[in-house]
């Protein structure tokens, strides 16, 4: 399930680059308005296995109407837009009811107005589907240098290990989904040549990338991604997809 949430702002606000530690501050204050325990367990928890959780919800980066890019962030100014994603609808109807409960959000410095909440119909799931990123896609892996210091690594989509890792990854969301895992492999092929993008998360350098790809294979874990993000850190602001000719303003 997933929702799209409208700012509106009626002077010209700035937004640092570095914005997805004020995005995820809203998502989990606005859930804690609708349902708190469930925000505290999305939080603090997430859903899985003993040794493996997932927060299994994802957002996107903000889509203004209007910006002008500035050295340290841009400055925006009439509607933003904003979606949210995750395949458990209670965490969803959360955020809804949240939303609808306060007239007015902050954003770091900036106030910005809630508009339209808006509910996104779920597509028909196909073997093959195009999707277009609307927030970075990460993957990652870890690595002991020659000092034995674990170091981790941001991979790009060139990279064999890449999408190796991004299936594995759906296949312990599924888990944590589920309780099983889902069979089946995926394919992906590029079909834009893939962004990088930098972005620091909590105090941390976070990169990935921001493309247009074709998936192939089994359209559960297809779904898996569309709703629970495609790479890590979903819940922090990456791994959002949507369709390739579903608007992205």
């Amino acid at each position: 399930m997933r929702i799209s949430v409208e700012f509106l702002t009626h002077d010209e606000v700035e937004l640092p680059w570095d914005y997805l530690d004020q995005l995820r501050g809203l998502f989990y204050q606005t859930m804690a308005l609708g349902r708190p325990k469930l925000a505290q367990q999305v939080h603090e928890q997430g859903f899985g296995t003993a040794s493996k959780h997932y927060k299994l919800a994802t957002f996107s980066l903000l889509y203004p109407d209007k910006y002008r890019k500035m050295k340290h962030g841009m400055r925006v100014r009439g509607r933003l837009r904003w979606w949210i994603a995750s395949p458990l609808e209670p965490v969803i109807e959360a955020i809804a009811l949240g939303f609808l409960t306060r007239p007015e959000v902050r954003l770091g410095k900036c106030l910005l107005q809630v508009g339209q909440i808006g509910v996104v119909v779920p597509p028909a799931f196909q073997p093959t589907m195009t999707l277009v990123t609307l927030s970075p896609l990460v993957v990652s892996t870890g690595q002991r240098d020659d000092s034995g210091k674990f170091r981790k690594e941001f991979l790009a989509p060139h990279q064999p290990d890449f999408s190796r890792i991004l299936v594995e990854n759906l296949k312990r969301k599924s888990v944590a989904l589920h309780g099983t895992a889902l069979d089946g492999e995926l394919q992906f092929e590029w079909l834009s040549p893939p962004q990088s993008k930098l972005f620091t998360v909590n105090g941390t350098h976070v990169r990935g990338w921001m493309m247009k790809f074709r998936v192939s294979g089994s359209t559960e874990l297809i779904q898996v991604g569309y709703d629970a993000g495609f790479g890590e850190r979903n819940a922090q602001g990456f791994g959002m997809v949507r369709l390739a000719d579903e608007p992205s303003r």
